[in-house]
């Protein structure tokens, strides 16, 4: 009689996902080439899957969430507001990082699909919502895209970016900081929509100033920021609080005094940045919340989009001090 396995040890030997093994023995999908591979184990290894992985497949009340990152805080949040939801409602909660790989996301969604998951929570990004695999199904859900074809919480952006940028830069105006030019600073992995959103409320704003766009390829990468160089008397929004933080650091390394002869200016309004020197301003998400109402909407079976709540943080970094 052979070694007894378990479908982790499988997966690890064969290189592929314990939901993958998992899908193989309750007819799930699987792909040929893996469904061939774990044949080959089964078979010199004599394995017989326990009671849990027989019956894991008739299970109601699993929901997936899947991320580009799971660490981020922004999302972080999102995930406490759906934990919440999820303890409530005695649901199990499976969770899948991506890495930014949309592969890998399509992948995942299959995965939970093949547990036979109550739905799948997608923090979209920025191939989500045009997947066409997506389409077939009616238990998907996304959270930070806004489309007709699919059930979205969605945070309010356009309406956030506006009013950000507007009170930011009337607020210069009125006292009198010598504006030269102003910049967006963004993660170039991250949803397009709000570069775009940002770029045409800049130039529709204040035409009179140079706008200029600077991508980074990774944000969590300290060594992309050493290529960008502040200028005094120019204005930076950046698409997190994080990006904002690290402009803080470059500020510093150049000499350059936020509030006086620059400016920074960040979205998400995370926990410590009210704590910066100066204290930061950006525009606050209720991502608690989103992720709250995206677990309730499924267990009810309720596809209908949303829209979220924002709130402007205009602090010191905004202000000529």
């Amino acid at each position: 009689m052979g070694k007894k396995m378990t479908m982790a040890e499988i997966s690890k030997k064969l290189g592929i996902s314990t939901m993958t093994v998992s899908r193989y023995f309750n007819d799930g999908y699987v792909s040929a080439e893996n469904r061939l591979k774990i044949d080959a184990i089964v078979k010199e290894s004599h394995y017989t899957p326990n009671i849990f992985a027989r019956s894991i497949r008739s299970q109601s009340n699993i929901i997936g969430f899947v991320a580009p990152r799971i660490e981020s805080y922004t999302t972080s949040l999102v995930i406490k507001g759906a934990l919440a939801a999820a303890n409530e409602s005695q649901v199990r909660m499976l969770f899948h990082a991506t890495g930014f790989s949309h592969e890998s996301e399509c992948q995942a969604v299959r995965e939970f699909n093949g547990l036979n998951a109550l739905g799948t929570i997608i923090i979209a990004s920025k191939r989500s919502v045009e997947e066409p695999f997506y389409q077939t199904l009616d238990n998907v859900l996304f959270i930070g895209k806004n489309t007709p074809h699919h059930c979205c919480l969605y945070y309010p952006e356009q309406a956030a970016i506006k009013a950000l940028v507007s009170q930011t830069i009337t607020q210069l105006k009125q006292q009198q900081a010598p504006l030269e030019a102003i910049h967006y600073v963004y993660d170039d992995r991250m949803l397009s929509s709000r570069t775009k959103l940002m770029q045409e409320t800049i130039t529709d704003t204040i035409p009179e100033l140079n706008f200029s766009l600077q991508a980074l390829a990774d944000s969590e990468q300290k060594i992309g920021y050493q290529e960008i160089q502040l200028q005094p008397n120019n204005v930076y929004f950046c698409a997190t609080d994080n990006i904002a933080i690290r402009l803080y650091r470059r500020a510093k390394e150049q000499q350059l005094k936020i509030g006086h002869n620059l400016w920074i200016i960040g979205i998400g309004d995370y926990d410590y940045s009210d704590l910066l020197v100066p204290s930061l301003s950006t525009v606050a998400f209720n991502y608690y919340q989103v992720g709250y109402q995206a677990v309730k909407k499924l267990i009810k079976r309720d596809f209908s989009s949303a829209e979220g709540q924002f709130d402007i943080k205009i602090r010191e970094s905004s202000q000529f001090i």
